[in-house]
């Protein structure tokens, strides 16, 4: 990413909290442990990288892992949006891990999880993991959203990229971002995080069983870590 300084600040609350509010570019949006942003300006929740089936595409391929994933992610946004109250849901890509995810266990469970929430208007990013997806979802309440769309201030992307002199933010994903500690002899293990960086904010990756991406920040980024159920800024 390029290395430009970025403008962020807390404004509310502290490290060491469930959620976290901050300032980003003037923009006050509150970082949440479960792996979302809420910006209460637009009542707006952003979250990324659910790979929704990606076990399901694992077990068809004859590789033994646990079931449960998708169910599990989709627990967790529930519970953000009951915490939250959004009446939008953004997602920034990779919704869907590949065309063999869509199993009917798995489209039984996203049914559901739209039929409980009404009240939302879902709005989608498509990632590279989701060619050919907007045939598969017809019958899902989802509107598909152009890359570098904008939501008032604030443009939308799966990935990283410049953003445009119109826009204050760009909220995107795909990096799966953690932050490694290490200390003078080892490391110490990694942890999922945000990563602020010339306006391009990136956001870990919700889906329960996928991976991360080590990332090497610039001493003008900001990051915030998770650990458990607590934001910690570094």
């Amino acid at each position: 990413m390029p290395q430009h300084s970025p403008i962020a600040s807390a404004t509310n609350g502290q490290s060491g909290l469930s959620s976290l509010a901050i300032s980003i570019e003037g923009l006050d949006v509150q970082l949440l442990a479960r792996r979302g942003v809420y910006w209460p300006e637009q009542k707006t929740l952003f979250i990324a990288d659910t790979h929704f089936g990606k076990e399901a595409s694992f077990r068809s391929q004859g590789i033994a892992v646990p079931r449960g994933s998708t169910d599990g992610t989709l627990a967790t946004i529930a519970r953000m949006i009951s915490e939250c109250h959004p009446s939008r849901l953004v997602l920034l890509g990779d919704m869907i891990h590949a065309r063999s995810s869509i199993t009917q266990g798995i489209r039984e469970s996203l049914d559901a999880f739209f039929f409980a929430h009404p009240q939302l208007r879902f709005s989608l990013v498509l990632g590279n993991h989701d060619r050919g997806l907007p045939a598969l979802i017809k019958g899902w309440p989802i509107e598909i959203l152009d890359s570098g769309a904008q939501i008032g201030s604030v443009s939308v992307s799966h990935l990283p990229q410049e953003p445009s002199l119109s826009t204050k933010l760009l909220v995107c994903g795909h990096l799966h971002p953690a932050y490694r500690f290490t200390s003078k002899m080892d490391s110490v293990g990694k942890l999922p995080c945000f990563w602020l960086s010339n306006r391009q904010f990136v956001l870990p990756a919700i889906g329960e069983f996928t991976g991360t991406q080590v990332i090497h920040p610039c001493k003008s980024d900001q990051t915030w870590v998770i650990a458990d159920d607590e934001i910690l800024r570094v």
